[in-house]
């Protein structure tokens, strides 16, 4: 019984690197069509002073000339996709924009917007940001991480030791 005491302490010890090692905020995917135009996402943040905020994404999708894709921040336009941006399926971009001074400390909206997708019976246009997610500060430990996961191994070592004997 004491080694599985152990090995439960040791689990909770890496659960809490990893939680303490979250690089911000994630909002895996967000998806326009010709159906749904307008997507939004609100969140809460304490900013930092002094912090450079990053919002990065993958983006893919079938639009053509004359249509765009808007991305807002607080009702700020912050990036816009057109058919210039080569906006096919099979070339995705990755893009990381400085949102610093578009982002409130407190409640956020990002919002993302289709205008003038349309589409027929055999095209039906969409659009996809793919892994969004702004950074955050790693304020939360004072030291790296590799040496928090040295440390941890060792620490399973020594438990593990001590559980054994």
């Amino acid at each position: 019984m004491k080694k599985y005491k152990y090995l439960i302490l040791t689990i909770f010890l890496l659960f809490l690197l990893f939680l303490s090692s979250s690089f911000g905020y994630y909002f895996d995917y967000i998806k326009v069509n010709e159906n749904t135009p307008v997507k939004t996402v609100t969140f809460k943040i304490n900013k930092a002073d002094n912090y450079s905020y990053k919002l990065s994404f993958v983006h893919y999708g079938n639009i053509n000339k004359d249509m765009k894709i808007n991305i807002y921040l607080n009702g700020n336009l912050i990036y816009t996709i057109d058919d210039s941006n080569d906006a096919s399926p099979a070339y995705k971009k990755n893009v990381t924009i400085d949102i610093t001074n578009y982002l409130k400390d407190g409640k956020n909206i990002l919002k993302v917007e289709a205008v003038n997708l349309i589409g027929n019976e055999s095209y039906h246009p969409y659009y996809t940001l793919k892994d969004v997610y702004i950074n955050e500060p790693q304020t939360k430990t004072p030291i790296s991480f590799g040496l928090i996961v040295i440390t941890l191994l060792i620490m399973s070592f020594l438990i593990y030791k001590r559980g054994i004997s």
